[in-house]
């Protein structure tokens, strides 16, 4: 089981007929993808597309097969070495290794080079930019993909109080890396136990709140593929400033603008990181042919279909040999080096069993509370209680 899109079913596909495994792909939606528990998947599928807050549900009901001790040591290290930002160590959950980073992304920024030559780098200037109407711009705020930018702010309010320490750090292939004071779970230390640091949760929403006001309306209703669609599509947007990267659309691609990438913008101009996404490939612990599975799994990580065959599919892949490599950047527009800043200091959601229905629950809370025009404490008052009864 993957999810529908040509990012995460077509390089699997290909993986598929390149090494010879006999797999019947399906596909879910990108919200089934962000939403499904991992459980009700594994119980009918081999091979299951995640998102790293579903691991702490899989240890907790058994849903997978730990890759460790299954999976050569040498796999691992070579996974580990070559993870772009925290990507390998988010699918690392109470010592085990539950899923492989296949696919490695994080909210970044995106722009019609066409219509935008050169995307904003500062905060006031993305809103300077939409405010005159030199561009319109559009926001993936949906519930899910609104409460994913609340944090990437989050952070970013976070890492300019606590200045440039804590946006460097030592990451897990020695790059610039991710924030070193975290929590137990790996959340960030701004995230501490019983939840949002309210000064940090307060100046996110206010800047959020900003970047809706210029924004298009329409973004309330939008998700990543919808808004990137439409970029690609028409000649009215030309502008998101916070979107989790997609590398199809920076691809020239017959009958569509091409739609280019860029670090997302912060306070100062220098790259902090956002919310990781990406996916994981994880097998069922109910697998009816695991070492058929584990091989095919190591495959597809493997850094060099990573940056061969995955990529030419239309993948977006999670090893940082194919980030860094010259011809996957060049078929892409830059997309990868254009990016990479912020995934090496993008930071973790919490992944305990209770994090993916304490996401839904907030980010459902957030979405309705802007809708209605709730003042700031009673939206952040809403999200803290879910928080705390999750």
């Amino acid at each position: 089981m993957t999810w529908n899109h040509r990012r995460g079913l077509a390089p699997l596909l290909a993986a598929t007929e390149r090494f010879g495994v006999p797999i019947r792909w399906e596909a879910r939606s990108l919200r089934e993808f962000e939403d499904v528990p991992v459980a009700d998947l594994a119980a009918r599928y081999d091979l299951i597309a995640v998102d790293h807050p579903h691991v702490g549900q899989a240890a907790a009901t058994g849903a997978f097969l730990p890759l460790d001790g299954a999976l050569p040591a040498g796999v691992l290290d070579a996974q580990r070495a070559g993870s772009v930002g925290p990507s390998f160590a988010s699918y690392t959950w109470q010592g085990r290794q539950w899923a492989l980073p296949m696919d490695a992304a994080a909210q970044v920024s995106a722009y019609r080079p066409d219509l935008l030559p050169a995307p904003p780098r500062r905060w006031d200037e993305a809103l300077e930019l939409l405010r005159d109407g030199a561009v319109t711009g559009l926001l993936p705020a949906n519930p899910t993909h609104l409460w994913s930018s609340f944090l990437s702010l989050c952070h970013q309010h976070a890492s300019l109080a606590a200045g440039p320490a804590v946006s460097g750090g030592s990451g897990p292939s020695g790059g610039p890396g991710v924030v070193d004071t975290a929590g137990p779970d790996s959340r960030p230390d701004w995230w501490p136990a019983d939840g949002i640091e309210p000064d940090v949760a307060a100046g996110a929403l206010t800047q959020l709140r900003a970047v809706l006001a210029v924004a298009d309306p329409a973004s309330l209703d939008s998700d990543p593929i919808q808004v990137l669609d439409e970029m690609a599509t028409g000649d009215r947007i030309g502008y998101a400033p916070l979107i989790f990267g997609y590398v199809n659309y920076a691809r020239p691609t017959a009958g569509r603008r091409l739609v280019r990438f860029a670090d997302a913008p912060s306070a100062s101009g220098a790259p902090v990181g956002t919310m990781l996404g990406g996916v994981g490939l994880a097998v069922s612990a109910r697998c009816a042919d695991p070492d058929a599975a584990l091989r095919f799994a190591a495959a597809v990580v493997d850094p060099a279909f990573q940056a061969g065959g995955y990529a030419s599919a239309g993948g977006q892949p999670g090893h940082r040999a194919a980030w860094t490599d010259p011809a996957v950047n060049a078929a892409s527009t830059d997309f990868f080096v254009a990016t990479l800043s912020t995934l090496d200091r993008s930071f973790l959601r919490g992944r305990d069993a209770g994090y993916p229905a304490f996401q839904r629950a907030a980010g459902e809370a957030l979405h309705a509370g802007i809708r209605r025009g709730d003042g700031d404490r009673k939206i952040l008052a809403a999200i803290r209680q879910r928080w705390q009864r999750r």
